[in-house]
Order: structure tokens, then sequence, then C-alpha cells
């Protein structure tokens, strides 16, 4: 018997076959979303640099210019950084970026889904971002093999790269890469360049309150920057450490503790440090031989000559010398006069500059005058000027001589420009001086004959004004400073310092004119060493000292040297008529003071990498041009300019000095070139437009006090040497008068080079003193 046969109910199949339709498009579409993930990953990861490229990755590292302690006294970068490894940055810095950036940094591996989760919810509730999500792998991605361009796409590129580079980098490895590349703002990357920005200190010394306030930066360096905006750092500052305290890396008693403790700013003093003057002149010998972009990117170690004690009394001494002499010729008025409301707003936007910090020494302030000396019942009650430099206050010391000029008045609410003293109050009690912002400018420099290190260089008045370096890039017509080049070709032509040259009125054709030179005094002497016309820069002898020597022998002689600005082959230049630098005439006299060799200047020492490998280290560069015996007659000749002629003010020295005053025509330049065994210095005072200095303004009364300052403090605490003496030196009396022997006794004792020693002697006994010094000079006369 047949079974029967069994129908499917219709509504049974119609489900059946929706349930397969159904399937299918699920199938369908996971296909489809399988094939668009892959096709978007195909994508994404094709052109994807390759993570092994991080390792290649060399940073551009600022190079450092250091003086001969090793301090840092100069910067120059594209991107302000100091590469630092893992192990010197400390815990608590590595913790704070750690806390603040990606608290789960060494669990995830590259992606952290529940640090964007927690980021995403803690931005919502703040009302704004407060936190990122990606993590630290993430940003070094971003920054080192990504734009930082925001899309969606650059957001996948950046997941998929962070975990590859998990695979091939330690963590460790990784956090060196952010830490030393991250920008933390005010041009500096990395977290070494930015401990120096903002608090002057070593990675290493960083606090924790310092290391929290640096993490707080990576989210918008601008809007947090303690410079620009203190309130908002120090909430980021609190944040950070909230966040540290989360996580356990301190307790919230040490982050509640850190947040309350004040932090000092440092001065924000960009690439120049310290001694611009000197490290602008580096930077351009570097840059000729490196070039600019090498210079800015390879993070070398510039070691140098520069002494930052001699540079600092350098600058004060030509700072303060600029000063007298603008008070002597013109005691600079108010600034400006301010109602009394209008004080308060002046002082407010002071405070905000200063923010943080004090006054800074050798910069100039405007100052508000607050209180006047007064009187009370017939009696002094206060002869204080006060002041106010933001919220700062201060006295004003009393000016130096005005050279019978008085200071203009003040009043209440005058603005008038100031420095610090040198002599301080104490807490927020400054003691100010005035500084009239002089026009003349001036420029010094210091070198050791024996090596031509040069310990210190000023080129002007005020680097942030002018960067013009009036030692190495002015030339200026030298006046009398240049005669001793032409005495020692004439000690090299037979003549010694008792050679006598009558001292009376001569005339030159030159071209279709007359020359006449004539002295300072417009008299004549008669009969005249050498030594006394070199004492007392007297023009003629040496004018004539020219004709017997020649000037064509006298040209060549000048170069060997070291004079290279060019020489007009005139006798005009017996008085300094043609122009020269301040440091190749210093470098000159170097010759003599180190007995007859010459030491190129030496500014840089030693070139490292950021390694530290020795890239170069000059040597000095020395060799002998003159004798010995010809170096030492013209120190000779020199310390009696020093004694008792027209440098005699820097005889205040109290030790062994040579040196040379020069004063050109109308008084506008002012000289003095001044050595001792251990140290020489030149400094030229002048306007940089051709204009007189002011009457009476010679390089004896302008530069060598300026000279005097330095040295007084150059050399406080070396050895008082005297000038060896070669061994064919001779000495022997001489009638000052004659230069004959000396008969019976008496006379001045003269050096000779051995074998030049006058054979006559003196007809008569010496019954004259030597003549005195003339209480002025001019140096040059020349048409």
């Amino acid at each position: 018997m047949a079974s029967p046969r069994i129908r499917p109910a219709r509504g049974a199949g119609f489900g059946h076959t929706l349930r397969n339709l159904f399937l299918f498009v699920i199938l369908v579409l996971a296909l489809a979303a399988a094939a668009t993930v892959g096709l978007v990953y195909w994508e994404i990861t094709t052109n994807l640099p390759p993570v092994d490229k991080i390792a290649q990755y060399r940073p551009p590292v600022a190079t450092q210019v250091l003086a001969d302690d090793g301090t840092v006294i100069g910067e120059f970068y594209f991107e302000k950084r100091y590469l630092v490894p893992i192990d010197r940055i400390p815990a608590i810095v590595r913790n704070a970026f750690i806390a603040a950036e990606d608290d789960g940094f060494y669990r995830h591996g590259g992606v952290d889904p529940l640090s964007i989760l927690r980021a995403l919810i803690n931005n919502v509730a703040a009302g704004g971002k407060v936190q990122g999500g990606s993590t630290i792998t993430q940003q070094v991605v971003k920054s080192l093999l990504l734009t930082p361009k925001k899309s969606y796409e650059r957001k996948l590129k950046e997941m998929v790269l962070a975990m590859r580079l998990e695979r091939q980098f330690t963590k460790d490895e990784i956090l060196y890469l952010y830490l030393n590349n991250i920008y933390l703002g005010s041009g500096a990357y990395g977290v070494a360049a930015a401990a120096q920005e903002y608090f002057g200190k070593n990675v290493e010394d960083l606090t924790l309150p310092e290391a929290a306030l640096l993490a707080g930066l990576p989210q918008a360096p601008s809007r947090y920057s303690p410079f620009r905006h203190w309130p908002r750092a120090k909430a980021r500052q609190r944040y950070v450490l909230d966040r540290m305290a989360d996580v356990q890396f301190v307790t919230h008693a040490q982050a509640t503790t850190a947040a309350r403790e004040p932090i000092a700013l440092a001065p924000r003093k960009g690439s120049f440090i310290a001694a611009p003057y000197y490290v602008e002149h580096v930077r351009r010998l570097l840059e000729e031989r490196y070039g600019e972009s090498a210079l800015y990117a390879l993070g070398l170690r510039v070691h140098t000559a520069a002494n930052l004690a001699m540079q600092h009394a350098a600058e004060t001494a030509l700072h303060d010398g600029l000063v007298e002499l603008a008070v002597r010729q013109h005691y600079a008025a108010p600034i400006r006069h301010l109602e009394p409301n209008e004080v308060e707003s002046f002082l407010h936007s002071q405070k905000a500059a200063l923010e943080g910090r004090g006054p800074e020494r050798n910069r100039s302030y405007e100052a508000v005058v607050v209180a006047l000396p007064t009187t009370g019942k017939g009696k002094v009650i206060s002869t204080t000027v006060r002041m106010q430099v933001g919220p700062f206050h201060g006295m004003l010391q009393p000016p130096a001589a005005t050279n019978g000029s008085r200071p203009d008045p003040l009043r209440i609410g005058d603005v008038i420009r100031v420095r610090l003293a040198e002599t301080q109050g104490n807490d927020q009690t400054y003691e100010f001086v005035r500084d009239p912002e002089p026009p003349e400018q001036g420029a010094m420099i210091a070198l050791e004959p024996t090596t031509g290190n040069v310990k210190a260089m000023v080129g002007g008045y005020d680097f942030d004004s002018s960067q013009f370096n009036r030692a190495t890039q002015s030339a200026r017509q030298p006046g009398s400073a240049f005669k001793p080049l032409v005495y020692a070709a004439a000690m090299d032509r037979n003549f010694t310092p008792a050679t006598i040259i009558v001292d009376e009125p001569i005339s030159f054709q030159d071209n279709n004119s007359i020359w006449t030179p004539h002295n300072f005094e417009n008299k004549f002497f008669g009969p005249t060493t050498l030594r006394e016309a070199l004492t007392f820069s007297r023009n003629v002898v040496t004018v004539k000292l020219a004709t017997r020597v020649g000037v064509k022998y006298l040209v060549k002689y000048i170069k060997h040297l070291g004079i290279s600005s060019p020489l007009a082959p005139n006798l005009s230049i017996a008085l300094g008529s043609s122009e020269v630098t301040l440091a190749e005439l210093a470098s000159a006299y170097s010759v003599f003071a180190n007995q007859g060799r010459r030491a190129e200047p030496r500014f840089i020492t030693k070139i490292t990498d950021s390694q530290g490998n020795v890239i170069d280290e000059p040597a000095p560069q020395v060799e002998e041009v003159i004798s010995p015996e010809t170096a030492y007659l013209i120190t000779s000749m020199l310390q009696s300019v020093v004694q008792r002629g027209t440098g005699k003010r820097a005889a205040a020295l109290q030790r062994p000095t040579a040196g040379k005053t020069g004063t050109t025509n109308d008084l506008d330049d002012a000289w003095f070139i001044g050595y001792t065994p251990q140290l020489l210095a030149g400094v030229w005072v002048g306007f940089d437009e051709k204009r007189t200095l002011g009457k009476l303004e010679t390089g004896g009364h302008v530069a060598a006090p300026i000279w005097l300052h330095f040295m007084e403090q150059a050399l406080e605490n070396e050895p008082i040497l005297d000038f060896p003496v070669p061994d064919g030196i001779s000495f022997v009396l001489i009638n000052p008068h004659t230069g004959q022997r000396a008969l019976g006794g008496g006379g001045f004792l003269e050096c000779f080079k051995r074998g030049s020693e006058p054979a006559a002697v003196a007809a008569q006994p010496v019954t004259a003193a030597v003549a005195p010094a003339p209480e002025h000079e001019i140096a040059s006369d020349v048409d």
C-alpha cells in the first residue's frame, strides 16, 4: 500500500525562502563589508612609509656655543632641541607625560580603545578638549611619519603604523623619540630644550611641579604657555598632577603640595644668552665654514676662548664709559611725562612683561618717578628719588659729574630710562642708575698675546638695538694709536729710542697742495728723542721719521704686523690716516706684547659633534714677525706713554703697563690700546657717522678710563708680572736732551739693541728734567 504524499504548508515554504534570502543578503553584505574593509586597508597600507625609517631619523639639533668654562652662551637652531638618552630623563618627568598623555603606554600595543573612550567622556564633560585619545606611540608616528592634517584616513594610517612601530621598537625607544621631539612651545622641542627655555635647568634637575607644568603643554603649547598665559598653565599643571595621583605615580598629598609650590621662570634670552657680539661673530665664522643648514641642525658644541667674567667686565666698562660720556655732553631729558591717572596702567603693562622675574642686569627699563626728595620744617626728610619698574620699587642713584652741566629736574610721573646698579638693596627694592641711551658708540676687544685667544669682545652699546660689530666690522682712522707701528719699523731700520729728530716746522708737496703737519700744542720742541716723541705723541717728529724710513717699506712692514685693511702709500699714514678695525690694530699690538710673535686672534678652540666626537681643535697660530729686541723697545717706549705721557690715566692700574692713546681730527674717534704681560685690550669710542665727540673728549679722556675699568677687574686676581727683557737688550744712561751717553752720572736709563748704543758722550751733564706731558693731545693731523 502506497504511503500518503505529504505536502508542505504554503506559509512554511514562504518563510523558508525568506530566511534564505535574508541569509543571502547578510552574506553579501558581509562580503561587501569585508571587501570594503580589505579595500580600505589595502588603500591605507599600500603607500604607508616604512616604520624602520624612524631608525634612520636624525632630527635637527641645536648648535651650542660655550664659554671657556663650558657655560652655554649662545645657540643656533631651526628647532631648539637637545637629544638626551632616556636614562637621563628622570622618572618623574617620564611619568608626568605618561599620566597626562597615555597612562596605558606600557600596557597597550600602540592603540588604546579605552583611552579613546575615556578621552571622549572627559572632553564632553569639560565642554572642550582637555585630553587626547592618541597614544604616545600614535603621536610619534604622526610627528615623524605622517602629516599633521586631520582626517579619518590619516587617523587610520596612524593606528596601523603605531601597531607596527610597537612590534619593531621597545617602549623605552618609543618614549625616547617622543620626549626628544614633542613641541613644547617657545621654540623648544623635547623636554631637555623646554627645561632650559622655561626654567634655565638641565632636564635631570627638574622638580615635580616643573615636570607637571611641561607635561601640560603638548595639548596646546601656545594656549598653555607659562610666559603668556600663567593661569591657564597652572590649571593645566594641576590637571597633570591629579592624573599622576590617579594612576599612582605620586600620592594625592604630593600632588597637592606640588601644585602649591612656587615656580621661577627663567628670563627669555633667545639665541644670544650672553656675550651677544662674541656669539654672533662665532656664528659668522661657523657659517662660512659649514654653511647655514649644517650650522643650525647638526647639534655642534662649539667651545670658545670667551671668559664670562672678562666679558661682563668689558660690557660693564664700555657701557659705563659711554653713559658717562653722554652725561658729560648731553644729559638725557625724561622720555615723557605721565599724568596720575596714566601711571597705574603703564605699570600694569610692565608687570605683565616682568611676570615671574625681576629686572635683569645690563638691560634698560623705562621707570616712573614715584617720589622726590622732600623737606619739612626746614629739615631734609628724604634725599631719595624713588622709581618703579612694573611691580619693582627702587632708588635712583645720583648721577656722576656732568662736566659743568646739570641734569634735567625730575617730576613725579616722569618716565626715564634706567638700569640696575651694581649695588642692590634687599627683597623687592632695587638701586637704579640713569641710562641715557647715548648716541655715541664704542667697542672693546681683549685677548691673550701669547695665544691670540680672544677673551672678551663688545661691538657696541646695545646688541638689541644694533648688531653691527664695531670691533671687527668698522674701519676707522686710528690717529696716534697707529704710531707705535711706525716706530717699530724705524727700530728695524737702525733707529733707537734715543735717536734725535728735530721737531720744527715742515711742509710737503701733496699733488697741487701743501701739507704742513703740526703738533696739538701748535708749538715745536726742537731736538727730541724718539722715546719723547712717542710718549707725548709729537706729530711732526713722527712724519719726519716716516720720511726717513720710507713709505714703501713702512706699508710693507705694517702689513707684516697683521694689518689687512688697505693702507694709503703716503706720509699721512704715519699719523693714522688709513682706516683699520679695532680687532686688527689690537692684533698688531700683540706682537709687541708677545716678544715679536704674532698670534692670530682665536675665537673657537674646539668643535665637537652631538656625540662628543672632536671635529676640529684649532691650535694657536703663532709666528715670529719681528725680533724680540724690537718688540721690547716698543714696549718700553709705550710704558713711558703710560707712566708720564698721553696714556697716564692707565698708570692707575699699578702694574707694568704699555699702551697708546689715539684721537683723530675734530675729536671724531678716541682710542686706547694697552697691555700687560698677560692681557691686551683695545677700546674705540665714536659715532657711527663722522662727528665730534665733544670738547676735550680725547683718547686719554674717553677710551683710557674704559680700558682701565676693564683691566682692573680682569686682572684682579692675576700676579703682577714684568715684561721680560730679551738677551739682546742692553741699558745705557743717556742725556734725554741729546740722546748721547750721560756725562758725570744722572740721565735716563735707555734700552738699546746690543751694538746700537750711542758712542758719543754728552758735552754737558744732565741738568733739566724731562719735559712734562701736555694736558691733552691730538694724535692725527691729516688733510
